[in-house]
């Protein structure tokens, strides 16, 4: 830092390159900018950003079905409510490799209850089954409520989100899932949403078909 009062300098303030000029009183002031900040890298920060780093990956595979799962059109939204929901579901015992479970996954969240839903998935005929109850009415859900299957693809990366029946009505629905996807590398989810889109549920884990590790890892491509 420097003290100094040329006239060339004579009432300055603002940033030009890596200077910052500025007037306390009638004193000039200069100041460098900060060119290193130490990163302590303790096991605890190393741990939360290897959280944020599967969790931020794993995030761009649902952007669709964030929006309708937290009733927002918002993108930074979106961001805010899936990191709140799943950062904490991360191991990262091992932050080289952390890992989670992904039937634990949120995808929505809100006041509502949860519906009661179920499915199966038929590798041979391609095929993805939601099987849904009629619920009672009682505080938090309604007859209108609309039930949403969510479906994600764990080797292409991708999801759909399947609108399926009401909360006050049985009922039962299939849903193809694209050519191109492995049917032993689906993750099932259900959830409901209000009829006017502004409140939702937690999360159902569903259904996983068969893979070779119960988890997602940082160090798959996701």
């Amino acid at each position: 830092m420097a003290i100094f009062n040329p006239t060339i300098y004579k009432d300055i303030s603002g940033s030009v390159g890596n200077v910052t000029s500025y007037k306390i009183g009638k004193t000039q002031i200069v100041r460098a900018k900060t060119g290193f900040v130490k990163d302590a890298k303790t096991p605890k920060q190393l741990q939360q950003r290897a959280r944020l780093s599967l969790i931020t990956k794993l995030r761009r595979s649902f952007i669709t079905i964030l929006k309708t799962g937290y009733c927002t059109p918002s993108g930074k939204t979106c961001i805010n409510c899936f990191t709140r929901d799943n950062i904490g579901k991360v191991n990262a015992e091992d932050w080289d490799h952390p890992t989670l479970d992904l039937l634990t996954l949120s995808l929505s969240g809100g006041n509502l209850r949860l519906p009661l839903m179920e499915a199966d998935v038929n590798v041979e005929k391609r095929l993805v089954s939601f099987r849904w109850k009629k619920q009672p009415l009682m505080p938090f859900m309604a007859k209108s409520d609309q039930l949403m299957g969510a479906v994600y693809e764990r080797i292409e990366q991708k999801s759909r989100l399947v609108e399926l029946g009401t909360r006050g009505e049985s009922g039962e629905k299939t849903w193809t899932p694209p050519t191109d996807w492995d049917m032993n590398q689906l993750t099932v989810y259900g959830f409901a949403v209000s009829e006017n889109g502004q409140d939702a549920s937690g999360t159902l884990g569903l259904i996983e078909t068969e893979k070779t590790d119960t988890s997602v890892s940082d160090t798959e491509n996701i």
